[in-house]
């Protein structure tokens, strides 16, 4: 994606601030909404020469004025941390926030949607695209809910669309093995009820989100964006506590299932991710034992029922 006229909805977010900086750096014509309650993250984007909106996409009105000639649009927006206690709230930003999204912006070439791996049940060894996904809680089911809006609208104004069902990115600032490194960091216990998960790096993850565009289609294409290995979360622990130079302390016993998604399709149609486990490690163990970044929102791996109750 390159020289490209570029939309970012939900552009100030773990994973959004990120996304826009790459997609300046490729030389494209970057474009970003979001509320920014975080002012460094708007001066930056400024920096950089982003166009910015500060809007709230739960509003209904939140696209009036803005333009809707953009080649490609991406939706990052959705509420994960106190989605089980703001049901309506929820509803607003991961259900109708994404049709306002996908009727705004109609004419683009193509919409790229961020949503979960949430949305499958806990198995042993992952879900496929084409196993039928099962909500466990009511943030999954918002999910499920803003793809639903992603295919009707796709359909209907025939809108090419992607749905990216992430798992678990991580790099230096957040992500399952970074807060596993602070518990160890802290002395804090790991828990091992949730046996395995699945991770990514983070660069990874948003080249390969870029390089999705070329699969938009009509209808709406799904594709799990995860790394390829069932890692388990003793593994992690143990390996980070040796880069940490610190024992890792841990409690609770394996489930036999856990929220796991197969990534064989996007390493087929994309590539498979470059940075390897033990290297996006040893880069969590050096920035959590230097304190590079401060606790944002733990990813809440453990959970699986709802988060920020």
């Amino acid at each position: 994606m390159h020289n490209a006229r570029v939309m970012v909805v939900g552009a100030a977010g773990k994973i959004g601030k990120h996304l826009v900086g790459r997609l300046v750096e490729l030389g494209n014509e970057v474009h970003a909404v979001a509320r920014f309650s975080d002012p460094a993250i708007l001066r930056s984007f400024k920096k950089l020469g982003v166009v910015v909106y500060k809007r709230d996409v739960s509003k209904p009105a939140a696209f009036r004025g803005i333009p809707d000639d953009f080649d490609w649009v991406f939706h990052e927006a959705a509420l994960k941390f106190g989605s089980g206690s703001d049901l309506d709230y929820t509803q607003e930003l991961n259900v109708r926030a994404v049709g306002r999204v996908m009727e705004h912006f109609a004419g683009a070439k193509g919409v790229l949607m961020a949503s979960s791996g949430n949305v499958y049940p806990d198995t042993v060894d992952g879900c496929t695209e084409e196993d039928q996904p099962c909500p466990p809680g009511f943030y999954a089911m918002s999910r499920l809910g803003g793809e639903w809006m992603v295919d009707y609208f796709s359909r209907r104004n025939k809108t090419p669309a992607i749905i990216q069902r992430i798992f678990y990115a991580y790099h230096e600032e957040f992500g399952v093995p970074t807060d596993i490194a602070r518990q160890i960091r802290d002395g804090e216990e790991v828990d091992l009820t949730t046996g395995h998960v699945n991770v990514i790096w983070l660069s990874d993850m948003i080249d390969l989100m870029i390089a999705s565009a070329k699969l938009c289609s009509v209808p709406a294409r799904v594709l799990n964006m995860t790394g390829l290995e069932r890692t388990s979360v003793r593994e992690i622990a143990t390996k980070l506590g040796k880069l940490m130079g610190l024992k890792p302390r841990f409690r609770g016993k394996p489930k036999p299932t856990a929220l796991l998604g197969k990534a064989d399709e996007m390493a087929r149609l994309l590539w498979p991710p470059k940075v390897s486990l033990d290297e996006g490690l040893e880069r969590v163990a050096r920035s959590v034992m230097a304190r590079e970044f401060p606790l944002d929102h733990p990813a809440q791996w453990e959970k699986r029922d709802g988060f920020g109750k």
